[in-house]
Order: C-alpha cells, then structure tokens, then sequence
C-alpha cells in the first residue's frame, strides 16, 4: 500500500485532532497539581505556625502575658494603662 501525501496529512492531522485535547487536559492536570503543590506547601507552614503558637500558650508564661496585654487589653494590678488616640484616624 503506497502512502501518498494526502494520506500522510490526513493521519497527521487524525492524530493530532485524537491527541491534542488530551494533551491539553494533561497540561491543565499539571498546572493544577503544581498550585495544589504550593497550597500544600503553604498549609504546612502555617500548621507549623500554629502548632508552634500553640505549644507556647501552653507552656510559655511570658508569652502568655504578651498575648494577654496585646490582644486582650490585660493589665497587672496597679498598673496605669495610657491609651495614645491618633486623631488623624
């Protein structure tokens, strides 16, 4: 069977037309797994973090106080808070 070059083109163009929506899909697999990668990444770090914050709550009285005074508004006795008012905000 002689192949000429219409059929040549022919198959060629049937390949790519059977093969490129799959290697586009491919293409889209891997983009999408490469980000997921990244958030995974992301993810541990920050679980790091936490456990990290954690464990000090738990076991680190000076960070304890830190946290308290910053984010509770704590105060020892006999302590005077001054509050500084911005106001240009």
């Amino acid at each position: 069977m002689k192949f000429t070059l219409g059929r040549s083109i022919f198959l060629l163009v049937l390949v790519v037309a059977l093969f490129l929506p799959t290697y586009s899909k491919l293409q889209k697999l891997k983009a999408k797994d490469t980000a997921f990668s990244e958030q995974v990444e992301r993810l541990k770090i920050e679980n790091e973090r936490l456990t990290q914050e954690n464990r000090m709550l738990k076991e680190d009285p000076v960070y304890i106080e830190e946290v308290a005074r910053d984010k509770l508004k704590v105060a020892r006795d006999n302590e005077i808070v001054f509050r500084v008012i911005n106001e240009n905000e």
